[in-house]
């Protein structure tokens, strides 16, 4: 259960961070190319490619800066031995938390951030850029009518 509540937790606020920060990146796109007033078409405004490459790094991390918590606490409760007849340190996620806060600082529920952001955010970065650059192709070609 702690893995399925980190990765949900994780892939809702990656696509939630990205598709609201590319509304509004299209929004400002639509608007400045209208205050131009060139004639430009700009219902067909899309993100230029290192847009969506800094968008997927930037929500990419987002995901694990808020999910830290439940790994640390889903690799404490999978690391801890349990003795016959003794209560296990950590028993539910949310009573771990409070565990290790108290016992560590707060901070010490994002033990380990710096690595994962740095493996992770690259790899985000370059799969939102080639999603919308394929996207982009297979609609330029009507492969979504």
């Amino acid at each position: 259960v702690p893995t399925m509540l980190r990765q949900g937790c994780n892939q809702a606020v990656n696509f939630t961070v990205y598709n609201w920060s590319k509304k509004q990146i299209l929004a400002w796109k639509k608007k400045k190319n209208s205050s131009t007033s060139d004639g430009k078409d700009d219902t067909n405004v899309q993100l230029d490619h290192w847009q969506s490459l800094v968008l997927g790094g930037l929500s990419g991390g987002m995901g694990p800066l808020v999910n830290n918590p439940l790994d640390v606490v889903k690799t404490r409760m999978q690391k801890q031995v349990i003795h016959p007849g003794k209560e296990p340190k950590y028993k539910s996620l949310l009573q771990s938390c409070v565990v290790i806060a108290k016992e560590e600082g707060t901070p010490a529920l994002w033990k380990g951030i710096t690595p994962r952001l740095m493996r992770i955010m690259p790899g985000q970065a370059i799969t939102f850029m080639t999603y919308e650059a394929v996207s982009a192709q297979m609609e330029k070609y009507g492969l979504f009518d």
